[in-house]
């Protein structure tokens, strides 16, 4: 049975089992299609959203591995939600025995199409509707700013991050919150109050 996971309108179900998929890593998308593993969860929202993400893993990167959630198949959904294809990738950074993750969200502003925004923990709390750190370590993950938690780091390092090993599930809650819920609610649209509970 797949694990399942409601949050404010949408529904996470992941698939525990490991699967081989085609694609480019971030640092490589010149360089042609390679082989990964991922795990993988369906995401569908209230409004229609229905699609496959994935945790994935591709051959590269400094320790012969490279980390990023993506979003894999589009389904079905309006098409702001199509921004995620080529905008919604996150990547991770090792550290340590440790996959660390920056806490950017989508949101609508100049343009009229989301970009990644820089957001802090209260903004993550308002689009989760509780509290978005105890949500992301009530699924395994480590949080804090990203500094601390990878302290490699050289970018974003104030930034709010989280840090998973080998159980997806926190990352899939970051990609929901991140990611499918700034668009579900118009995060940044100007006159709506998308935010409130």
């Amino acid at each position: 049975m797949n694990p399942t996971i409601e949050l404010r309108g949408l529904t996470l179900s992941i698939d525990p089992d490991v699967h081989t998929i085609e694609g480019t890593s971030m640092s490589a998308r010149d360089e042609g299609v390679v082989e990964g593993r991922a795990r993988v969860a369906t995401v569908k929202t209230a409004d229609g959203f229905h699609a496959t993400i994935g945790v994935c893993t591709w051959p590269g990167g400094d320790d012969g591995h490279e980390h990023d959630i993506r979003l894999l198949d589009f389904w079905a959904g309006a098409d702001d939600y199509r921004r995620l294809e080529r905008a919604g990738k996150m990547s991770l950074a090792q550290s340590g025995d440790l996959r660390v993750g920056i806490l950017r969200a989508m949101a609508y502003g100049e343009r009229e199409w989301p970009t990644l925004q820089t957001v802090e923990w209260a903004t993550l709390d308002r689009l989760a509707g509780l509290d978005a750190s105890a949500l992301l370590r009530e699924h395994g993950a480590e949080t804090g700013a990203v500094a601390e938690l990878n302290p490699a780091a050289k970018r974003f390092k104030d930034a709010p991050g989280f840090a998973i090993g080998d159980d997806p599930t926190a990352a899939f809650v970051a990609f929901a919150i991140t990611r499918v819920m700034p668009i579900a609610r118009g995060f940044g649209k100007p006159g709506l109050e998308p935010l409130h509970a």
